[in-house]
């Protein structure tokens, strides 16, 4: 878990929606198989925040909150604002003798993503710092847009949609003034920010017949004394969910973020599509991960078995055979994906998952190394896999020892040194052909191989590069990633 200066968080869970003619708490509207309120309080929590204030006008989002396991462990204090729900404002006023010191303000009608929190962590804190990227759909009510002096971060023109109010300070986008101070006028604040007890100050003040600031009102009053600041979000994205709609726009958000930068060229345009779309249709089903884990052990050794049962007669089942194995290819990543979408990660699916995977390649490999060698004649096709087989699992030994040093049960949290600067002729080889090793890639090369009818040629290919995978390890063995957490997830 991240550590951060910032180890408190207001979450507004008072709005209510319509939903199938009757109103609902929003907080406790589904967005990805999750519950408004869950995934905001577990995003936060894994960017360091230990307490939480959440202020509700309905105890059933109270009740729901403490049945979830997952969230026993959190430090919360529930805070009730029946009287005034749509008022932000009044809602901090009623959070604020539960709060010590600066806090984040998150309201429970949206979803984002991590770097929206990173953002306002890594920005200096005045008395208010909004968290601003671009619009996350193309027409939001008019006057909620937020300009930013990128000089120094300093906000121009403010708002918080949904707060309840326009635009704070209004600067017309291309104007001689907003030229001068170079405005970024496609910034939209997202709605959460970060806030020291100035903003209680400003809450504060009284002005006519005994009328406490709004929210939007007092940022004004903020801005206008250069105590707002913005920041920028960059890569990092926000949607509201407020309405069934809006639900489906951000549930497509959600699902386009669980794309990984380290998958192959298969994985990411076969595979990832599959697995993406699956997991659409399966995050709205009570389906764990580890049952998706266990269905594609399940197909790979259905795959096996397929592959083993060809004959000189019938030799299509090495061909149904690679069908299954590359089916149980495109099934592996709806685990991960449903686990990082459903905050569902644990240590033991991270091994489950891994052992599985190689569990299912023995499998496979020794299956078709026999119908291979049935249909060809030849022994040596089934002995050749068997060897293969025998490396590979030491090769996996290897790497499980050094997965147990690191607190990870996942491939990706090791790799081999591949820098140019230092590079062998073997490492200059591996390098160029280390997509080869890729289980997307040696997969779907087995099928379009089965498909001619060159099996032979995939096996001597499955044993050159464990060859090369033993001589890598031997001579640079793999180490921990530098960018890759390997702390047991929260």
């Amino acid at each position: 878990m991240v550590k951060t200066p910032i180890q408190q968080a207001v979450l507004i869970a008072t709005a209510t929606s319509v939903r199938r003619g009757h109103e609902t708490p929003t907080a406790l509207l589904r967005c990805g198989g999750v519950t408004l309120v869950k995934r905001a309080l577990m995003v936060l929590a894994r960017n360091g925040v230990r307490r939480f204030v959440v202020v509700i006008a309905d105890a059933e989002i109270r009740r729901a909150t403490l049945a979830d396991r997952q969230l026993a462990a959190l430090e919360i204090t529930w805070v009730l604002n029946a009287e005034r729900p749509q008022d932000e404002a009044y809602s901090l006023w009623r959070a604020r003798p539960h709060l010590r010191g600066d806090f984040f303000v998150v309201p429970c009608d949206r979803v984002f993503s991590p770097a929206v929190i990173k953002a306002l962590i890594a920005e200096p804190l005045d008395a208010v710092t909004l968290a601003v990227g671009s619009a996350p759909i193309a027409a939001l009510p008019a006057g909620q847009q937020a300009a930013v002096l990128p000089a120094d971060g300093h906000a121009v023109a403010l708002a918080v949609p949904g707060s309840g109010g326009g635009l704070v300070r209004s600067l017309p986008e291309g104007s001689a003034t907003a030229s001068a101070y170079g405005v970024r006028g496609d910034a939209w604040s997202t709605g959460i920010f970060v806030a020291s007890r100035s903003l209680f100050d400003a809450l504060d003040r009284i002005e006519g017949a005994d009328r406490t600031r709004s929210l939007p009102e007092a940022l004004a009053h903020l801005a206008a004394a250069g105590s707002v600041r913005a920041a920028d979000i960059g890569e990092g994205w926000w949607h509201p969910a407020r309405t069934s709609f809006e639900r489906k726009r951000a549930e497509s958000m959600l699902v386009r973020s669980l794309r990984k930068s380290v998958d192959g060229v298969i994985a990411r345009h076969i595979n990832r599509r599959f697995s993406l779309a699956a997991t659409r249709v399966l995050m709205h089903f009570p389906v764990r991960p580890n049952h998706v884990t266990a269905f594609s052990l399940l197909v790979s050794i259905a795959a096996a078995i397929t592959a083993a049962m060809a004959t000189v007669a019938s030799p299509g089942w090495l061909i149904v055979g690679a069908l299954l194995w590359q089916f149980a290819s495109m099934l592996d990543g709806i685990d991960g994906e449903l686990a990082r979408l459903k905050f569902a990660e644990s240590k033991f699916g991270e091994w489950f998952d891994t052992l599985t995977d190689d569990v299912g390649k023995f499998m496979f490999f020794a299956g078709s190394g026999f119908g291979v060698a049935a249909v060809s004649g030849q022994a040596i096709w089934l002995q050749l896999c068997m060897l293969a087989v025998a490396v590979q699992f030491g090769l996996s030994v290897t790497l499980y020892r050094k997965l147990l040093r690191t607190g990870s049960g996942s491939h990706y949290a090791l790799s081999w040194d591949l820098n140019p600067q230092h590079r062998s002729l073997v490492m200059r080889l591996y390098s160029r052909i280390e997509f080869m090793g890729r289980r997307d890639y040696y997969v779907f090369a087995w099928l379009c191989l089965a498909f001619v009818g060159m099996l032979e040629m995939a096996i001597v290919m499955m044993v050159i590069t464990t060859a090369m995978t033993f001589g890598q390890e031997l001579l640079r063995p793999r180490q921990v990633r530098e960018n890759f957490s390997v702390q047991p997830p929260m």
